[in-house]
């Protein structure tokens, strides 16, 4: 368990709080692609007209053609349906109409099938191939390079965010189109070195914590903590961690923007260690999603006081108390000394080293 928190943390947890499958990754992992039209022999059914990867075989495709598509396919000749096939023998699914750039990035993602891999978030060239793509007018190809982007390492996507005109960021942002997508343009709205850009983040993080708003909060946090820093911290440890009284929903939120910044930049990594202190005095409920940033960051000195409060937790939230668990033993365990290596005295004979 620990070690998938430590591999977990390498993704952004404030745009994708788990990993997400894009429509490269289908790709990828397909075992055989093709497009397909209606059969002519089979109506409401396809037939393959174009193999894109592996070999589909000559059995009939089962997948049912539905009437929306159907009507599509047969005004437009010229467009097809993308179907994946997972391994041989299993069903067929349906990936979307191509036509097109959607067909053009199917086509991309298959020349780099030799280099990429599923599910990966660190690729820079793969990421670089999807940049273009945000905010593109078919909807599919945005969410692809958004969920492609977004679960890159918080550090690629400061990378990333000065190659996104800021007016596309500002686009997402403004856009209701685009409201479930924002979290990633926040994030790159912070790397705006422009004052306006700046000014709206501290304005819409000030009505955030005013008026108890938790949608986009870890965003908008994160895109706060990037442009104030060690103040911003500061901040933050008043008008959250140390209020009982705000809701456990903001605070999961605060928590995850504190690790993301804490993750990306050592100068604020000690304020934030202060800033957990605070929270667990304050909201020791919280101690689980604590935790495991903890784990992840090998923070042991906080095994005092996260003892005392599983031992207040054990009864309350059994779930909670296993969370801490991992991350006592996690703790005890980096604090045992390494095992003396054996050293050869002058008679030829392994002795081993003094304790």
């Amino acid at each position: 368990m620990a070690g998938l928190l430590l591999q977990t943390a390498h993704a952004c947890q404030v745009c994708i709080p788990f990993p997400t499958k894009t429509l490269a990754d289908r790709l990828l992992e397909a075992d055989a692609l093709v497009l397909a039209r209606e059969d002519p022999q089979r109506p409401f059914h396809y037939v393959a007209v174009e193999t894109l990867k592996g070999e589909p075989g000559d059995a009939p495709i089962d997948a049912f053609l539905p009437s929306m598509a159907r009507r599509v396919l047969a005004q437009f000749p010229q467009r097809h349906m993308l179907l994946a096939r997972a391994k041989p023998g299993s069903a067929w699914s349906a990936l979307g109409i191509a036509e097109g750039e959607y067909e053009r990035v199917v086509r991309r993602v298959l020349q780099h099938a030799g280099s990429w891999t599923p599910m990966e978030t660190a690729n820079r060239q793969r990421l670089a191939e999807f940049v273009p793509l945000l905010g593109h007018a078919d909807t599919r190809l945005h969410e692809t390079a958004y969920l492609e982007i977004a679960r890159a390492p918080y550090t690629e996507i400061r990378r990333i965010a000065s190659e996104v005109p800021i007016e596309k960021v500002r686009g997402m942002l403004d856009q209701p189109r685009y409201l479930e997508w924002r979290s990633l343009a926040i994030l790159m709205l912070a790397q705006s070195e422009r004052s306006v850009d700046q000014e709206r983040i501290r304005t819409t993080f000030d009505d955030k914590q005013r008026l108890g708003s938790t949608f986009n909060l870890a965003a908008w946090a994160t895109a706060y903590l990037a442009i104030e820093g060690t103040s911003g911290v500061e901040r933050i440890r008043h008008w959250y961690l140390e209020r009982p009284e705000r809701s456990r929903e903001e605070l999961q939120e605060i928590v995850k923007a504190l690790s993301v910044m804490a993750g990306a930049e050592v100068a604020l990594r000690e304020p934030v260690a202060a800033a957990y202190r605070a929270l667990l005095g304050t909201n020791p409920s919280l101690a689980p999603e604590v935790s495991r940033d903890l784990i992840a960051r090998r923070r042991w000195d906080f095994a005092e006081q996260l003892q005392d409060i599983r031992q207040a937790m054990a009864k309350q939230d059994p779930l909670g108390a296993y969370a801490l668990d991992l991350y006592l033993r996690a703790a005890a365990g980096a604090a045992q000394p390494a095992p003396a290596l054996p050293s050869i005295v002058g008679n030829g004979q392994a002795q081993r080293g003094v304790e």
